[in-house]
């Protein structure tokens, strides 16, 4: 197992640098959060996993929103082949071994017992965004069947093409639940109540969105000018 190694001099200069991708690449990024989240407690955040940005955009979304002492669970692969994230927390998993599995878990549980949050991507792999079912994996469940007192957060991301030249991205924040919520339940139950959740949630972006109704969304990070709006600038100057 690879262990984190998180740096805070390092987050500072890292930060801008996401910032800058995440606006040169994206031409939005909307925010809807369904519920305030607590800062200082111990929480998962569950998040579906469909496109090589969805680690950075987890560490920017707890940069400036969140702002959780928070550590993530990422493919061992992807630690090796981008060490920079044991900096910002990143821990290793690796889905061919269980005993790898089991060690990443349990670390996991260490992390939470010590108030830290935690983010798991419970698809263990990159699937397509419209992929159903999500097909969790039972590490969630796992740990909270193994801890007394955390929250659960369900976060979606929801990466479309609309009216412009460059991407948007919709984040939801659904509403916490409480490790409690799930005392009788087994993993498998457990595991099932948090997929049917997430997509839910997952879904239910979409529909605002080929309705159009984003009304509830708000900017949480506006990218540069597209093309298309540096033509429109310099059209109506050359009108003036």
């Amino acid at each position: 197992m690879i262990y984190p190694k998180k740096s805070e001099r390092f987050e500072q200069l890292f930060h801008p640098f996401v910032a800058h991708q995440l606006k040169k690449h994206f031409y939005k990024i909307y925010l809807y959060e369904e519920a305030n989240i607590q800062q200082h407690r111990p929480t998962i955040f569950i998040v579906n996993h469909s496109s090589w940005w969805d680690g950075l955009v987890c560490y920017y979304l707890n940069r400036v929103k969140l702002k959780h002492d928070s550590y993530a669970m990422m493919s061992e692969q992807g630690v090796k082949d981008f060490s920079f994230f044991q900096k910002i927390g990143a821990f290793s998993v690796n889905p061919s071994s269980p005993k790898h599995v089991i060690q990443s878990l349990r670390y996991a549980k260490k992390l939470v017992n010590e108030q830290k949050s935690v983010w798991i991507f419970p698809q263990g792999k990159e699937e397509h965004l419209e992929k159903r079912p999500l097909q969790f994996s039972k590490g969630v469940s796992y740990v909270i069947d193994e801890v007394e007192d955390v929250t659960v957060v369900p976060i979606t991301f929801y990466y479309t093409f609309r009216h412009d030249q460059r991407p948007e991205l919709f984040i939801t924040i659904g509403k916490p639940v409480h490790s409690s919520t799930f005392l009788s339940d087994s993993r498998d139950k457990i595991t099932q109540k948090l997929e049917t959740m997430v997509t839910k949630q997952l879904d239910a972006s979409r529909e605002k969105l080929i309705k159009e109704e984003v009304t509830s969304f708000s900017i949480l990070l506006e990218g540069y000018k597209t093309v298309s709006e540096w033509l429109t600038w310099w059209k109506a100057k050359v009108k003036r």
